[in-house]
């Protein structure tokens, strides 16, 4: 019996072993790269979803009592408390000076509500704009019809609020 044996060439054992390392590290590196980009992703669908029903809720406030929320032309912002409200979350009187309760049970917020990264709510006799700044979605917000291309916008009117 003929054996065919190599001595430069790799045992499967081998090759197993290392393609086996470079998965582990592989699923490493991707681990370590794609949580902040899913997390940023699923913060803008949650930031779409908040304004969306925002947007719900300003346009049933107004069929119900014939004008919008808060005060004409007043840039209203999630990371600030106006003056009289217990709290930006307060169905009763959240960030938005006025009583929403009927139409949700807090006001929402956004997932990081900072400087940078905050709802905005402006309104005139007529019209209306709500905003969010986007982190990892950017094809949304560019095609919303708004003026600024890194903000998701609602509203029947989406040049209130300049970018």
């Amino acid at each position: 019996m003929r054996k065919f044996l190599n001595p430069k060439a790799f045992t499967l054992l081998e090759i197993t072993i290392v393609t086996a390392i470079l998965l582990v590290l592989l699923g490493t590196t991707i681990s370590l790269i794609a949580p902040s980009n899913s997390k940023g992703r699923s913060r803008d669908a949650r930031r779409m979803s908040d304004i969306s029903n925002l947007d719900r809720a300003l346009n049933e406030y107004k069929m119900d009592f014939g004008v919008y929320p808060g005060e004409e032309n007043t840039l209203y912002t999630s990371n600030v408390v106006p003056s009289g409200s217990p709290s930006i979350y307060s169905p009763t009187s959240g960030w938005v000076p006025a009583d929403l309760s009927d139409y949700f049970p807090k006001y929402p917020t956004d997932p990081v509500n900072d400087a940078t990264y905050h709802y905005e709510y402006v309104h005139n006799s007529v019209s209306y704009e709500i905003s969010a700044r986007a982190e990892q979605l950017v094809q949304e917000p560019s095609n919303d019809g708004g003026n600024d291309p890194s903000s998701y916008e609602l509203g029947n009117n989406l040049l209130l609020i300049s970018p």
